[in-house]
């Protein structure tokens, strides 16, 4: 299991290739009736997933490129929404949000999935004179849409934010970080600079300012409406801690092992895949796989698990 989205009473999910599925496929399971469906094959995972009320957007290859495609919960109906998608898209509850890139031009662009209302947020050149970037992330909040451009050279790298009522763009200016990292926040931008540690810029507030995470003992995974989901540990048993303004540190339960997972194979990873917040519940997607098999770079023995903690 690599990714998951939820909406209404639908869990979807996607899981890589492997030994036992050789092709990647996108799942659906029908909360209320406990049906399961395959809406579609050969996906790819790594660009992201999101559930709205009307359909599941996936992304999958394209005969030109990666596309971004939308399919209706019964599985029909599935259309193209970009036919260059640049980098792993986002979501927050009917809306969509996705970079693409044609030729030398890139964009930024947001989708009502329910009134089918399309929105460039911003466009621009791959290269500006010597200066040129890459698209890595975005990010959706409450108010507006985030997104990088990941130096391709010694020049800063750049923190683009659009507040949907703001006439343009506002930037923030990285140096020495080609590859800035860019959290999911209902905020505004939660990014990790290097040698700076984590920063917000929320919308609202004029300038980014640092936070007291470092990057070194907790990771960043993602800013909800006053809680901050973290991550420590090891590869192989991360730790998932959730902290809530005014409340106490909240662990999030992680599996140790499945009942379909092989007891004669040593010790146990439980690797976190993808998570995805509906209200007050927190899903979290999680490869439950032997040690022996994760350091063999095989899937001998992997089970998926999607765990659920009420939070604050």
């Amino acid at each position: 299991m690599a990714a998951i989205a939820i909406a209404g009473g639908y869990l979807a999910w996607e899981f890589q290739p492997s030994d036992e599925h050789p092709v990647s496929a996108l799942m659906e399971r029908n909360r209320r009736t406990g049906r399961t469906r395959r809406l579609a094959a050969s996906v790819l995972p790594q660009f992201g997933l999101a559930s709205t009320t009307t359909r599941v957007v996936y992304a999958r290859a394209g005969a030109a490129g990666s596309e971004l495609r939308a399919i209706r919960h019964d599985g029909r109906n599935s259309v193209v929404l970009s036919r260059s998608l640049a980098a792993p898209f986002a979501s927050r509850g009917n809306v969509i949000a996705w970079a693409e890139e044609v030729r030398a031009k890139q964009r930024v662009v947001l989708r009502n999935m329910s009134t089918g209302r399309q929105w460039v947020a911003a466009q621009m050149a791959r290269c500006n004179g010597d200066r040129c970037y890459r698209i890595d992330a975005v990010t959706l909040a409450d108010d507006g849409v985030v997104f990088d451009r990941g130096a391709i050279g010694p020049h800063p790298s750049l923190i683009v934010r659009r507040r949907l009522r703001d006439a343009k763009p506002t930037i923030a200016r990285l140096k020495n970080d080609p590859q800035p990292d860019l959290a999911p926040s209902s905020a505004g931008a939660f990014y990790f600079w290097l040698q700076h540690g984590w920063m917000r810029w929320d919308f609202g507030r004029l300038h980014p300012h640092p936070t007291h995470l470092n990057g070194l003992r907790w990771w960043v995974v993602g800013y909800e409406h006053g809680r901050l989901l973290l991550r420590t540990g090891t590869k192989c048993r991360p730790r998932l801690v959730l902290r809530a303004r005014g409340k106490r540190t909240q662990a999030v339960t992680s599996p140790t092992s499945t009942p379909a997972s092989p007891k004669n194979f040593g010790p146990l990873c439980a690797l976190m895949t993808g998570f995805a917040w509906q209200g007050r519940r927190l899903l979290v997607a999680w490869a439950i796989i032997p040690r022996i098999s994760l350091t063999a770079a095989n899937d001998v023995g992997l089970v998926g698990v999607v765990t659920e903690t009420t939070t604050p």
